[in-house]
């Protein structure tokens, strides 16, 4: 069990902002979702049209997570209620700390074929992996199953590259000889991938043709995406499922590409600009703007857009 002290102690130490009414002595050990309530549970309600409040009211122990608009209406029927503007953060910030327990995975699988010798500490790297000699990898790396990393590839402290990855390819560049044929560009680049990065199952990053293939620090990259060889990606994007980034692409930061999108090669997408639902953007993206359609188009400016 958790006391609520404690949660709150540990969010004011890591500078989340939120207010809090109710018992300091709470004891909670699990989560309630939208469909499931549970006793000594902690509950995310970011809209309240989606909460049988008629049911929830019958739940014990329970800690509420809102939002500040409404604040107000629940803290009249609950006892607990935690509010603040960024009420996921507060809500998966007490799951993963207090809640969640990660699946005991430790050490280097033996079946896994690991070459590489500039491997940091607390390294893991599960089942029938492939990692190459020219392989750099950071303090406190997870590498899940059935990953293969081939050459120049260079990976920051705390990544997590999850099941079926490639990494390290060579990109699909060709050009045509004096006889018609098609025949493969060298590649001569790696990849370099910054810190607190997630690339998610069944991704493929490509290595650059001359130069890197750059990830930059805490760069989210989904499930089923294709980086192509010398991409830029600057810090803090999202890159989410089935996505496309075609070569030389530049993904300056804080940037979001919905699911399904293709950024055709050496197309820059400007600071906190976002590329909807499987868009297919043909020209730059002009900073803080919202692009949608195919061809892309502007159909608006992000006033809520990070500084």
């Amino acid at each position: 069990m958790v006391i609520l002290s404690s949660v709150i102690a540990h969010l004011e130490n890591h500078n989340i902002r939120f207010k809090y009414k109710g018992d300091l002595n709470l004891s909670i050990d699990k989560f309630s979702t939208l469909e499931n309530y549970k006793n000594s549970s902690v509950i995310w309600i970011s809209d309240i049209k989606k909460i049988d409040l008629d049911l929830l009211v019958k739940t014990n122990d329970l800690l509420i997570v809102t939002v500040p608009e409404y604040e107000f209406e629940l803290s009249k029927i609950f006892e607990n209620v935690m509010y603040g503007d960024n009420s996921k953060e507060i809500f998966f910030t007490i799951l993963a700390d207090f809640i969640y327990t990660s699946p005991e995975i430790t050490g280097q699988k033996t079946n896994s074929i690991i070459k590489a010798k500039n491997i940091g500490k607390n390294v893991i790297i599960g089942f029938n992996c492939y990692i190459g000699n020219e392989v750099e990898i950071g303090d406190d790396v997870i590498i899940k199953n059935n990953v293969s990393i081939e050459s120049k590839v260079k990976i920051g402290d705390r990544t997590i590259i999850h099941s079926g990855v490639v990494l390290g390819t060579d990109g699909y560049g060709f050009f045509q000889n004096s006889d018609g044929q098609n025949i493969r560009v060298p590649h001569f680049g790696g990849i370099i991938i910054g810190s607190d990065v997630e690339i998610g199952a069944n991704t493929c990053i490509d290595r650059g043709t001359l130069e890197d293939t750059r990830i930059g620090n805490n760069v989210k990259i989904d499930n089923l995406c294709h980086i192509a060889h010398n991409v830029m990606i600057e810090e803090n994007v999202c890159v989410i499922a089935l996505s496309m980034i075609a070569g030389s692409v530049i993904l300056k930061k804080n940037a979001y590409i919905a699911p399904s999108s293709s950024i055709r090669n050496q197309v820059t997408i400007g600071e906190n600009s976002v590329v909807g639902l499987g868009a297919v953007v043909v020209k730059d993206v002009e900073k803080n703007v919202v692009v949608a359609g195919v061809p892309a188009k502007i159909i608006r400016v992000r006033n809520d857009a990070l500084v």
